[in-house]
């Protein structure tokens, strides 16, 4: 690709959305008694609508927790009456879907002006329990099959959920998304679900930067309120994530991506997405009305799941020119391209050269999400990714950076239950490379070393969560 001016940096800057970076955590709870919110460590509590004593809800501010109401779009102007009159900070409504959000958006802009002082949310259905999976489970056909023992291990993640419901329309309600604990092979005598579990759904919605509401078994809040040993060991060991989470920067952040989604519906392409997030391919998403020459200035590669307008087709044919690679899947359209013979013609996708770069036609749907992700990354080669981990299965990245400031922030979570020496590569030169966690409190420099362009370095065991600071040259000499 061409070099861009710092010039476009900046006009980019100013324009490509930015993600929000609050990653709060929500505590869905029983409208009963709790510890003290400055003993248990948790800031957001959310209780299910109706209430049958709203009484509770000040009861709970008094004990300082922010109180938030969880609805249906239906009831939102009966709960919006009672949290004004309660000590409530805000609404979580649901029924909603990520192809509707902004016309939900629209319906609900009305309470919005009329109770200011409420924060709203927009819950984001199909959340699921972040943990590591032995088998992959795909969908083919309508029929549900199942890798083999020996294949990469499947991690269930939110990130492509999130990805996808941001894009929907960036600009209405701030999303949060939920899950239920899967409370399968729990033992019956142990508190299930566990301290890992908890810190591992923790760390991702902080690694997402995604608000998260996580449920409290209410077996768990009664064993806290009793003052059970056992419970307050158990969650004595999700504290500490709890507070490293709330400690993540507060500005509003870049994503670091070189790969552009182009998806117009999320859950017709939501496997595929899914797969490239488990693959740690660094992306962002958009809706075909987002794709801009400015927006494209910040990737390399484009994976288009939908069709486009003349306009966009031209915007990505100048992108493959100057040394993009497009990949446009379950295409049938007719390009400017297809007056010259393709590069090359295989049998599941057409190949063209376009100057410098690069545009894929594949015919059919993706049918193999695992290798389709597998053979992106391979395709777009390790020159042109912004990220990679070597050598770990488990463990998922994500990274985001400032608009003004050249530095990087990098976010890791290991879902499995035991540490992994995870080796990271980062494209682009830095000075000085930190590591925080909630084991090791910021910030302890980290060895690293710079290759072609990319700075090299390694976790030696990541437990489970880990934030890595990569700073550039101006800001680690103004930093102590």
């Amino acid at each position: 690709m061409k070099r861009i001016s710092f010039l476009r940096v900046l006009l980019l800057g100013s324009i490509a959305a930015c993600t929000p970076v609050t990653a709060k955590v929500f505590l869905r709870v029983e409208a009963s008694p709790l510890p003290p919110a400055d003993k248990t460590g948790i800031q957001d509590v959310v209780l299910l609508w109706p209430l049958r004593d709203p009484s509770v809800a000040a009861k709970l501010h008094s004990q300082g927790y922010r109180v938030f109401l969880q609805c249906e779009s239906k009831d939102l102007a009966a709960v919006v009456a009672t949290a004004d009159r309660a000590a409530v900070t805000g609404m979580i409504v649901t029924n909603t879907v990520p192809s509707s959000q902004f016309h939900a958006a629209e319906r609900l802009h009305p309470y919005f002006a009329a109770h200011k002082s409420l924060t709203f949310r927009m819950l984001v259905p199909g959340g699921k329990q972040p943990q590591l999976k032995g088998r992959l489970v795909v969908e083919r056909d309508g029929v549900l099959q199942i890798s083999s023992p020996s294949s990469q291990p499947w991690l269930d993640t939110n990130l492509a959920l999130v990805r996808l419901a941001q894009s929907m329309d960036p600009d209405s309600l701030p999303i949060i998304y939920d899950f239920h604990w899967d409370t399968s092979g729990a033992l019956p005598d142990a508190w299930h679900p566990d301290a890992e579990a908890y810190a591992v759904a923790i760390a991702e919605a902080d690694a997402i930067r995604s608000d998260v509401t996580i449920d409290l078994p209410s077996s768990l809040q009664r064993a806290l309120v009793a003052g059970d040993p056992r419970a307050w060991t158990l969650w004595k060991g999700i504290m500490p994530y709890l507070d490293f989470s709330s400690h993540a920067a507060t500005e509003r952040m870049l994503p670091v991506a070189n790969l552009g989604v182009i998806v117009d519906d999320g859950q017709a392409s939501y496997e595929a997405i899914n797969l490239m997030a488990r693959h740690n391919l660094a992306f962002e998403s958009v809706r075909p009305s987002g794709v801009t020459l400015a927006r494209l200035s910040s990737w390399n590669s484009v994976v288009v799941f939908c069709p486009l307008n003349k306009e966009a087709v031209a915007l990505l044919r100048d992108f493959a020119a100057s040394g993009g690679i497009v990949i446009f899947v379950n295409t049938h359209d007719e390009f400017s391209w297809h007056s010259a013979p393709p590069l090359r013609q295989e049998s599941r996708a057409t190949v063209y050269s376009i100057g410098a770069g690069q545009v894929v036609e594949l015919p059919e749907p993706v049918v193999d999400p695992e290798n389709f992700a597998r053979d992106l990354r391979r395709l777009i080669g390790r020159e042109r990714s912004a990220l990679a981990l070597w050598n770990s299965l488990t463990t998922l990245v994500t990274g985001y950076r400032e608009q003004s400031r050249s530095d990087v922030t990098l976010y890791l979570v290991n879902y499995a239950n035991q540490p992994d020496s995870v080796q990271v590569q980062v494209k682009g030169r830095f000075a000085r490379v930190r590591l925080e966690s909630p084991e090791q409190p910021c910030c302890v420099s980290v060895p690293f070393v710079e290759r072609g362009g990319f700075t090299e370095f390694t976790i030696p065991a990541l437990r489970i969560t880990a934030r890595v600071h990569l700073d550039s040259a101006r800001e680690s000499s103004a930093t102590p």
